[in-house]
Order: C-alpha cells, then structure tokens, then sequence
C-alpha cells in the first residue's frame, strides 16, 4: 500500500511510476490482497477456470518468499515483487499457447488464453514494443551515451515500472537500441575509412561464430560473444568461407543422405515426416580415448554442455530450451559424447543454435568447474550406491585392464579436482574437430539442415590436419568416399592408438551387510566391425533373457527364455539372472547377470557357468554337469527361432521413436560411415541358425573370463576357481 505523493521528481523513479500505475490512495489494494479476495470468491463460485489460475499464482508468491532468486529479498506488500511473478506466468502462458497452436491442438491454445486474461487482468495495460523503444531512444539522447556499457544507466533511468513491462523485455529493447547505435557510428566511420571489416554495407552488427576475424572497433563495440542486432541477409552479413564445398550422396533405398565436406564433418538426414524433428551432435570422443591427464574429461564435457557458451550464458540456454518444450539432452560413453534433441519442426533452427554453440564454441569459467567440483562426486556417490550401475563399471575395468574401454566411464575424485578451465579447453580443443564430428537429423529437409550447419560454422572448423584439396574436376567424388570409408578426413590423426585389449580377471568386494549378492560372468565378445558375430550374440542375449523373480508376465517379457525357465524357475534363492551385451567398435561383453540371498553365492556362480556351458554344447547333447529338469542343453531350432522373433520385435518397436531412430543414423554414420537399413537387419537376424549360436558361445568360452562379485564374496572366491574349471572356463 502506497501513501499519497504531492510531488514528482524531475526524473521518475521505478517506486513513483509504480504508484501512478497502481494509484496512490491510502485504500488501494495491494496485488497479494487482491489475489486472495478473488480467490474466496472464485471458490465460492466454483469457477473452474479462475481458481486454478489464482492459486497458481499464489502458490509462485509462496515459493518466491520462501526460495528469493539470486538472495534478493521478496516481500508480498510489494506490487512489483508480485508484478514479477505475473509477468513470468504471463511468459509461460505464451509459450503454451505457442506451442499448441504450432501442434494443432487450438482448444488447448483457447483454454490457455482464457487462463492469460486472467492474468493480464490483474496488470496495467502492457506497453507495446514501440513504446519502450520510444521512452529508451528519449533517454538514450537525454544522456548522450551508446553501447551495451550503458545499459545500467538507461535502465536505471527509463522509468518503466514491472507492471507495465517485463524487466526482460525492457532490457532487450535497450540493448538493441544501445547496440545499433554504436554499431550505426561505426559503420559511419567504416564508410569514411572505406574499410567495412566486418561490418554489413548498412552498419549492422555481423552475424558471425567466434569473430576471429573480427576488428578491434567491433570488439570494443561488445561483438565479441553475440549480437542481438538483427543480421542483415546471410550473403552480405555472415562472413562464410566462400570456398566451402561438400557432396552429398544417398543410400541405395534413397532414404538416407549423407553430406561430407572436405574438413571431415559429416552431416546425414532422413526425412520420416511426424509431428516432432529430431536432431543431434555425435562426437567420437568418449573414455576409452582418455588417458592419465584426462581421465574421467568426456564425463565433465556432458555435465557442462549446454552452459556458458559464446552466444549464451547458461540462464539464456536455459530459458532457450524451456522455450522450446521438447527434451533436449546430453550423454557420454566410451566412445562417443552426444548431444540430442526433440522439437517442433519449428524450433529446429534454434535447437542446431543450441547444439552449435554448446560443441564448437563452450566457455569453460571457473564457477562452472566449481560447481562440477561440488556435485559430481554426490553423483559418484550415489552410482556406487546402486549395484546395476555400479558393477558394470568394474566389469570394465577388470575385463580391459589395460585401460581404453577399462577406462572410467565417470570423472574420479582425484582426477575432478584436478580439472581446471585451461586443461577443459585443451581436451574440447583436441577431441571437437569437425573430421570427429557427425550431425544428423529425423524430420528434417536435408538441404535445410546443410544450411543451418553452415550458419552454425561447423562447415568453418579446420581439421586436425588440413584436408586435401578437393579436386573440382573429380566428379567421382573420390575424396567424398574416403571421408566416408575412414570416419572423416584423416581421421584418428594425432590420437594415440586405442585398440582394446581384452584380459579379463577377477574381482571381489566383500559388504556382508547388503541383502544380495551380486555375481557376474563375463567373456569378450564380437564388436560392431564383426558383423556376423553382433548379430549372433545379439539372439544369445534374446535366447537366455531372464530377468527378476516376479515379473508380472505378458508377451514379450522373456518368459520362456533359458535363464526364466532353467534358473529363476527352478531355484528359488535366485533373486534375478540376466544376460547381458555390451558391444563397442572393436569389442564386446556378453554374459551373465545374477543375485541370491547371502551363503549362496558358490552355487549361484556353478549355476550360471552352467548355462553358458550349456548353450555352446552341441544340441541334444547334456553339458559335463546334468541337472534333471534340462532336457536337452544345446539351442534348439524352436528355441533360435523364438529368439531371433523376439529381436526383431524389440528392435522395429524401438525403431519407433524418434530419438532412436536419430541415434542409431548418427552412430552408424559415424562407426562406418553408412547406415544399414531395418530391412537389412532383419534378414542378417533370420540368416542366424542354432549352429551360430553354438560356435558363438563356444567363442566365449575360449578367452579368460571376468567374474566380479560384491557383497558375502568368501564362498565365491574360494570355489570360483575349481568351479570355473569344471565348466571349461579359463581364470
């Protein structure tokens, strides 16, 4: 509640508009009273659609005074504290109605603007765009001043209250106004000179990535990380290397294209129409690549993706991606870091903005490192807590002793608080070049998405090594090819070799306290460049399935696999037994996956070394321990077949969402440079018979295996060795 005020300072403050806005009789209600009176009356009413809107917002109010943003202070009697709160509710309701609008659902967009009137009504009369620029441009000439370093003192001195217009908007008006008047002053002195630099013809800002070209007038300007000065068109204003040349080629069925420029990016679409675009980043980076100095570095380049870049600050990408209201995410493994994300057909200009920005151009600053600092090793802490996650690390480890896919997937204590913004860089610098690089796309015009990639620059990075020129009189497109057949333009240059080596070996944690214990088996398998060999244990892993010890049942949930109907049914101390397959570029793990109650982990262990044994003998004939109840070991054709039906279930309904279908193109394309149909999937999984799948596990058993252990580990590691050898498995 305002007092009344006989006089105006000469230049208007926040508080004295406020009180002209909100009138300055002792009476006046405030926005917090006036909230609540209309909330006993829309209750008495039972008005549907004003209640949930009031108490929405009051329940903002309630969070802003219990969490204030940024530890300012927020007061309820406070009109533009409240005024806040509308004008973030009004934003959302925006974005809503934007979205259901672009997705067809107009009730829903009607339903919405039913629910922003409410809003509005309780705010004066928004100012217009051309308002506020009218009040800036007339403070802007009362003080004299251009350029962003004046954007204190305009705003201070504009006299707009938060009623009449978002704090956010107000400032992009006079950043703008700021900005192209500098940049109008500069033109005019470039036009003098006769030197535009790096400037449009007209005096506009340039539209460009990083401005390592750009002159030391424009940097003074405030150019150096973005410009919200609208770009002139793209010929005159974004400086593209005007000798960029690509070739595009499709695959047999024409569904797929793949673009490969001469610095080793490549680009590949396919065109599935939908309701949603689907577009990502995949760099062929991840842990096995690492070493001593940088171990744990892909980890941290996911925590920090899509933070502080060159044209955004981590709020601004944050506001960016709730704006777009699709899922948008970052993921690392061994062998590739990949960014991801889902959006209206309409964002997809801003999403590949939003990718560009994170992979090319990051700013790694020391408040960012600090906080990985502080919160990853809760993250450490809370992965080693949970045995699924956990202990197939350590299979890693134990199994790839020499390091590369032995390497740790997550960034250790030791090597996190060593990380600094110089040594983040040099990894981004060495592992980010474009000859590393695939972007794909789903739903989207291939020639559009060239395009973006263009605006983006990451047609611009310069490879590790400078590619060969490519020969314009070379219609075959020989280098196009050899892009394709090597992963990039002399790709893998300058990073050290990084073939897996399988050992295998053991390892056990005793925790007696815990409920189970947890006992994997594990061998090396084929990897992705054994394509038979993938395919094989691929219907292994359908054929032994398994899962937990209830299940609630069903099509499709494995439960007449091997490990349902020759373990967890028949032995009732077994809590789950799985197979497993983790397939990298040159290598695989396949095994098994168990947990008993505790005293029974010897025998847990002798029982699935028997369904490994089981499966490599020859079928109808028993493996060197009989149980009653198997009747045959070997597969059985009935049993392959059911399997191989199973895999291609799962595979096609996988192949149904978008962000599959992205990563499964982005990863082939990178892994071997062409993208292998369903259809041909599907014909490699019929062609696999029961012999395969015998001379497949008979593979398994031919290198040493990985057994790990955790929790009461004393019975497995004294029979593991005898039991092991009575399987025919090598320790």
């Amino acid at each position: 509640m305002f007092a009344p005020r006989l006089y105006f300072r000469a230049r208007p403050t926040t508080t004295a508009v406020l009180r002209r806005c909100l009138g300055s009789t002792a009476d006046a209600q405030t926005l917090d009273a006036r909230l609540k009176a209309d909330l006993k009356a829309a209750m008495k009413a039972k008005d549907k659609v004003r209640l949930p809107v009031i108490k929405g917002i009051l329940s903002d109010i309630l969070y802003a005074e219990k969490n204030p943003a940024g530890g300012a202070s927020f007061s309820r009697g406070s009109d533009a504290d409240v005024a806040a709160i509308f004008q973030r509710a009004i934003r959302r309701r925006n974005d809503s109605i934007e979205s259901f609008v672009g997705g067809g659902r107009e009730d829903l967009a009607e339903t919405e603007r039913a629910k922003l009137a409410i809003l509005q009504d309780y705010l004066p009369t928004q100012l217009t765009v051309e308002q506020i620029e009218e009040r800036a441009n007339q403070v802007i000439q009362q003080l004299g001043v251009t350029g962003s370093k004046a954007m204190g003192a305009v705003m201070r001195d504009i006299g707009i209250s938060p009623t009449e217009a978002p704090k956010a908007k107000i400032a992009e008006v006079v950043k703008r106004l700021l900005t192209s008047s500098a940049a109008a002053r500069i033109g005019r002195h470039a036009q003098r000179t006769g030197s535009l630099g790096g400037l449009s013809a007209d005096g506009q800002s340039v539209a460009c990535f990083g401005f390592k070209n750009a002159t030391n007038s424009q940097r003074a300007a405030g150019y150096r990380f973005k410009s919200t000065v609208t770009p002139a068109a793209k010929d005159t204003s974004i400086p593209l290397n005007s000798k960029t040349q690509y070739t595009t080629e499709a695959s047999a069925d024409g569904k797929t294209l793949v673009t490969a420029f001469p610095n080793g990016l490549r680009i590949t679409s396919e065109a599935n129409p939908g309701h949603f675009a689907a577009v990502g980043v995949y760099v062929d980076a991840g842990s096995r690549y690492e070493d001593g100095s940088t171990s744990g570095y892909a980890h941290l380049m996911d925590r920090l993706a899509f933070r502080n870049s060159e044209r955004f600050t981590s709020a601004e990408a944050m506001a960016a991606i709730e704006k777009l209201g699709g899922s948008i995410m970052s993921s690392s493994s061994r062998e590739c870091i990949m960014y991801q994300a889902a959006v209206f057909p309409q964002d997809v200009p801003t999403a590949v903005k939003l990718l560009a920005d994170t992979t090319l151009r990051p700013k790694f600053l020391p408040e960012d490192v600090g906080e990985l600092q502080a919160t990853v090793p809760w993250e450490l802490q809370d992965v080693e807590s949970k045995a699924d996650m956990f202990l197939p690390e350590k299979l890693h480890e134990a199994a790839f002793r020499s390091g590369t896919l032995g390497n740790p997937l997550l960034c250790p204590i030791g090597q996190l608080h060593r990380a600094t913004v110089d040594s983040l860089a040099e990894y981004h610098e060495r592992w980010y070049r474009p000859e590393r690089i695939v972007v794909a796309a789903i739903g989207v015009d291939h020639q559009q998405l060239i395009n973006l990639c263009i605006d983006n620059g990451f047609a611009d990075l310069a490879p590790s090594h400078p590619a060969p020129a490519a020969d314009q009189s070379d219609s075959n497109g020989s280098w196009f090819r050899k892009i394709l057949a090597t992963g990039g333009a002399n790709s893998r240059i300058a990073v050290p070799s990084c073939k897996s080596v399988y050992t295998g070996g053991t390892w056990f944690d005793s925790k007696p306290d815990v409920d189970f214990t947890q006992v994997y088996l594990g061998f090396k398998s084929a990897g992705i460049d054994n394509e038979h060999g993938l395919y094989v244990y691929a219907v292994l892993q359908m054929l032994l399935g398994g899962g937990g010890s209830f299940s609630a049942g069903g099509p499709g949930k494995g439960m007449y696999s091997r490990l349902y109907t020759r373990v967890l049914n028949q032995h009732a101390w077994i809590e789950s037994c799985v197979a497993f397959h983790h397939c990298y570029t040159d290598a695989g793990l396949f095994g098994i996956s168990a947990s008993c109650r505790p005293r029974n982990e010897h025998a847990l262990f002798d029982v699935i070394a028997t369904e490994i044994e089981a499966v490599a003998a020859t079928s109808g004939k028993r493996s060197s321990f009989r149980r009653p109840y198997a009747s045959q070991e070997g597969a059985s054709l009935f049993e392959v077949k059911r399997a191989k039906n199973q895999l291609k279930s799962n595979l096609l309904m996988n192949l149904e969402s978008r962000m599959v279908q992205l990563e499964d193109l982005g990863r082939q394309i990178q892994v071997s440079g062409r993208k292998v149909p369903a259809e041909a999937m599907i014909q490699h999984i019929e062609a696999i018979t029961p012999e395969d799948i015998r001379k497949g596990a008979a593979e398994l058993l031919a290198s040493p295996a990985t057994v790990l252990a955790q929790g009461c580990v004393d019975g497995i590691s004294q029979f593991c060795p005898q039991v092991a050898a009575n399987h025919g498995i090598k320790l």
